[in-house]
């Protein structure tokens, strides 16, 4: 089944939607993170360069002359520390770093290198920018590793409270978004929905035209159904005048044969009578609306218990008991006379046919109807037969032969399918579909 152009656009909103503020959000995150990266490094840095700036350096002692480096280098677990190394032996460390376990790494660099990289220690992650250096004094040299520690929940932490942040602000987008694509949903697809209901009310007969005002590209949709319903209204003029002519003009003809004593003979009589139905059978044909495109809703049931109601008593012989499975709200979409002769041949034929029982069953969605009884049923190598014009089996005693032959051809008019088979009540089921 295709979606509607309506649920075509809703989707595609919620998708973007659920796609693009995830992906924001993440995407800004991220750069946040980089960023927080990019700035401590440059911090750590700033902090090595004002150690070396207070470096002080004996034979036999590593200190720092001035004790201005930043507070958090003399508060304990305040996540930044500093450590100097000579030869993997520690020759220096901050306050901060008394509570700490961290060994400062080991790794060989080139005098006048440095490296900023993450290093993990018993579970706790931390960020090292490691430089490598020759201290020289007047009659040594003296390499030297000096090591700027900060850990990574510190580093995290602004971004912590950067994520809440983002995430109300989000929130607040995605309401505000939300608002605004139920608004454009609501405005473009308007214009739908009222051409959709004029053409309800065009069907339904309420009106004969669209007559609403639409956006350029439902504007050339609309005039060109216009076009076609005033083409159809004028071709069906015709076809009553035409056919309103045709019957004036072979009434006197008819009638005057049926006067005729000649008329009175039986092959006569027969030959007028096959005339007379043929003629009313091709005039329905022709005035059938059944290739009408617009199809006015005709409601089912009351016209089954109309019919159902006049066999009875034309039937009343037989008993008849007439079973009716119809929903009240059924509605056929086409021409009222059609129905009822598609119906009227049907029960018709099920009640000559019948013994006691005739069961009727209407569908919906797609419109299906079912007549069946439960009678001697139809031979199956005579069920192609049946339908040709002309042509009466022993189980209908009474009849023209066309009744089948003119169901055939309106339910064909209409795109639909009638199926013979035979009944679980013993008899035939005339079972008719409509696309």
């Amino acid at each position: 089944m295709a979606l509607s152009l309506k649920l075509r656009q809703l989707l595609i909103s919620i998708f973007l939607l659920l796609l693009l503020l995830p992906s924001s959000f993440l995407a800004i995150d991220r750069a946040f993170y980089t960023q927080l990266l990019t700035n401590t490094e440059q911090k750590l840095e700033v902090h090595m360069y004002a150690m070396l700036s207070e470096l002080s350096v004996s034979e036999d002692k590593v200190e720092l002359i001035n004790n201005t480096l930043a507070p958090d280098f003399y508060r304990p677990d305040s996540g930044l520390s500093a450590f100097i190394t000579h030869e993997q032996d520690l020759v220096w460390q901050s306050d901060s770093s008394l509570n700490q376990n961290f060994v400062p790494p080991a790794e060989e660099m080139p005098p006048g290198e440095h490296l900023f990289r993450q290093v993990t220690q018993h579970g706790v992650q931390y960020w090292v920018l490691s430089i490598s250096l020759l201290f020289d004094a007047e009659d040594y040299t003296r390499p030297l590793s000096m090591h700027v520690v900060q850990t990574h929940e510190r580093l995290i932490a602004p971004q912590k409270t950067f994520r809440a942040t983002l995430i109300q602000w989000f929130i607040g987008i995605g309401i505000m978004l939300l608002l605004l694509m139920l608004l454009a949903y609501y405005w473009t697809t308007k214009p739908l929905s009222r051409l959709d209901h004029e053409i309800r009310r065009v069907e339904n007969g309420s009106q004969e035209q669209l007559t609403g005002r639409y956006p350029a590209e439902l504007t050339i949709i609309k005039e060109d159904l216009n076009l076609l319903l005033q083409n159809q209204n004028r071709q069906k003029q015709r076809y009553r005048h035409h056919l309103s002519d045709l019957a004036h003009a072979l009434k006197t003809p008819v009638a005057v044969l049926q006067t005729s004593a000649l008329s009175q003979q039986p092959e006569l009589k027969e030959q007028l009578d096959r005339i007379t139905a043929m003629i009313e059978h091709q005039l329905k044909r022709a005035s059938s609306s059944g290739q009408d495109i617009w199809k006015k809703q005709i409601t089912v049931k009351p016209l089954i218990e109309k019919l159902t109601s006049a066999l009875q008593k034309i039937y009343r012989d037989k008993n008849v008991a007439f079973t009716v499975d119809c929903a009240a709200n059924a509605v056929f979409r086409g021409d009222e006379t059609d129905l009822m002769e598609i119906l009227g041949n049907l029960l018709d034929n099920a009640s000559k046919a019948c013994r006691h029982q005739v069961y009727v069953t209407i569908g919906q969605n797609p419109f299906s109807l079912c007549v069946e009884d439960d009678g001697p049923g139809v031979p199956v190598a005579k069920r192609k037969q049946l339908f040709e014009r002309g042509t009466r089996l022993d189980t209908y005693r009474e009849g023209h032969g066309v009744g089948l032959a003119i169901v055939a051809e309106l339910v064909e008019s209409y795109s639909g399918e009638l199926v013979l088979d035979d009944s679980p009540l013993g008899g035939a089921r005339f079972s008719v579909k409509f696309n």
